[in-house]
């Protein structure tokens, strides 16, 4: 009798401790089933039964349930928003793909944000479904109202909230800049330099640079550039080219801007400009913009000045007229890293002066890490009725060049 008791109490026993320990499991498997989904990434949506019997749908991938968003109260996104640092900033992208940095700004419909694993990205706008940020922006609508607050973006609106809550639709967003508009939050620029060397039976030096300098703000852009190539063979020179850029533009709308200043400033005196200044204003539209590529067209009145590096004893030194311009630019991304930039301007004016004037810049930007990148540039520069050369002689029509050279960017 004793040892059935002693068998049927070891029995309980043993049952007791196995239902503790499935009891124990199930509590402490579901924070851990939690966690894993809020760092994948996936958000789960519960639709109530209309009944007790009938059972409830789960998706637990946002890729096969894009309604699967949630409220900024749902107690997930508390956490996930939680776990982040005071400076960091998530976004979600439509394709389920989940992304922790900074936003750093948007233009031209791209988000530019620096992702901690995956360095510098450029996301277009139409992509981000999602984004929670506990920084201070500074955003812009197409119908011109400017806001400055911590933002987050769901289904399609932005909410920019400082002493109260402001909603935009996320189409009608037009520019977005971290923090105030001060300071190096608004200004951006690259460096290049390449240089050619080569010592023998030929002696030869060339150098190039260009540097590149630009303020964003919400109502407005100034774009500045300065390129030179300078060439030395046999101690004698054979290239010298320089050309200061200058532009400001007040947008009107997402599309449409004034230009109050178009700035150039061009010297080759082997080409006999000693200095050939452009000023000029015009007004400009920008045709495409989807992210992926973008193109503006600026047109203009102009007054044209050339001084020249030689002339005859009976000519004039210098000459100057008014003048028309017409220019294009162009951006498209090839690749991840691989961005194309082309500019093409021309200047109708009188015939002693040029005609017309055309010149073109195409560059590859080829970047090989955050800061530093690989250009290619080609330029090209054509004279309709050409200048004449020392001996009397016109010059060619057409200049092409091409430069290679090592770009740090900053900002």
């Amino acid at each position: 009798m004793n040892s059935f008791n002693i068998l049927t109490t070891t029995k309980l026993t043993i049952i007791v401790i196995s239902i503790a320990f499935s009891f124990l499991s199930t509590v402490f498997s579901v924070p851990s089933f939690a966690a894993q989904e809020i760092i994948l990434g996936d958000y789960i949506k519960t639709q109530a039964p209309t009944s007790p019997s009938e059972s409830s749908s789960v998706s637990t991938n946002i890729t096969d349930n894009t309604d699967a968003v949630t409220l900024t109260e749902n107690s997930q996104e508390i956490i996930l928003a939680g776990s982040l640092g005071i400076d960091e900033d998530w976004i979600w992208l439509k394709s389920g793909e989940f992304l922790i940095g900074n936003i750093e700004d948007l233009y031209d419909e791209k988000l530019a944000f620096d992702s901690d694993d995956l360095g510098d990205l450029k996301i277009k706008w139409s992509d981000i479904s999602r984004i929670n940020s506990r920084q201070l922006f500074t955003v812009r609508t197409i119908s011109g109202e400017i806001i400055t607050g911590t933002i987050a973006l769901e289904d399609g609106v932005l909410t920019v909230s400082n002493n109260r809550q402001h909603k935009v639709v996320q189409d009608d967003l037009m520019t977005l800049i971290a923090g105030l508009e001060t300071g190096a939050n608004i200004w951006q620029g690259k460096v290049t330099f390449g240089a050619n060397l080569s010592s023998g039976n030929t002696n030869k030096l060339e150098y190039n640079t260009n540097a590149e300098l630009s303020r964003h703000t919400t109502t407005s852009r100034i774009k500045t550039s300065y390129s030179a190539i300078i060439g030395v063979t046999n101690n004698v020179q054979t290239d010298e080219n320089h050309r200061f850029l200058v532009t400001y533009d007040v947008y009107s709308d997402k599309d449409l801007f004034f230009r109050p200043l178009d700035l150039s400033l061009y010297r080759d005196p082997l080409q006999n400009v000693n200095s050939r200044i452009n000023v000029g204003m015009g007004i400009g539209y920008q045709f495409i913009d989807d992210g992926d590529q973008a193109l503006e067209m600026n047109l203009g009145p102009s007054y044209l000045y050339t001084k020249y590096e030689f002339t005859e004893a009976q000519l004039d030194t210098s000459d100057s007229s008014l003048a028309v311009s017409v220019s294009f630019d162009y951006e498209r991304e090839i690749h991840n890293q691989i961005d194309l930039e082309f500019s093409y301007k021309i200047t109708a004016t009188e015939s002693d002066l040029g005609g017309y004037l055309q010149n073109a810049k195409m560059n590859f930007d080829i970047e090989l890490t955050d800061v530093l990148d690989f250009d290619i540039t080609f330029f090209w520069d054509r004279v309709n009725n050409p200048l004449l050369n020392i001996d009397g002689v016109p010059l060619e029509k057409n200049d092409f060049r091409i430069a290679f050279g090592l770009g740090v960017s900053f900002n």
